[in-house]
């Protein structure tokens, strides 16, 4: 067997073995992508609403839990530098890396929740503005026949 036929089997075992597919910026049914109309990959705006909110109560609990620790470990910080311990610069660094991780932490969760917060909304009103455009001057929706002219 030939490198190019060994490859061709095995590129077919993976493909035979492959459950799930992602298609982008097509509509089943036609086209040459041999995954068309197999794309099983779908989000809805109440999923995303869910997980924003999920990452907006993770960005509250971070700040009201995160940072308990700050004020009593700067004292330890301070004290032990005072009495010339070399672990109180250390902790001070231990301190500073912390506030900043966690700050960033609660970036993270807050451009999370704000993003799918926008992609829910943006969604909801392409959809919309989508409905209102498929109508006719008389705003009945149009008929299949007369959406199918503008792909012909």
């Amino acid at each position: 067997m030939t490198f190019g036929e060994e490859w061709d089997a095995l590129r077919s075992q993976a493909a035979a073995r492959q459950k799930v597919r992602m298609q982008l910026d097509h509509v089943g049914g036609g086209g040459t992508s041999s995954a068309a109309g197999k794309a099983d990959l779908s989000v809805h705006a109440d999923d995303l609403g869910a997980i924003g909110h999920e990452a907006y109560k993770l960005y509250n609990r971070v700040k009201a839990d995160g940072d308990q620790a700050r004020v009593s470990s700067s004292d330890a910080a301070t004290q032990l530098t005072r009495d010339n311990f070399t672990t109180g610069s250390a902790l001070t660094k231990v301190v500073d890396t912390w506030g900043t991780q966690l700050k960033t932490l609660m970036q993270a969760c807050a451009h999370i929740s704000n993003h799918l917060d926008y992609s829910a909304a943006s969604s909801r009103e392409n959809d919309e503005e989508i409905a209102t455009n498929m109508r006719n001057a008389d705003g009945k929706s149009m008929s299949v026949s007369l959406i199918d002219k503008y792909f012909s």
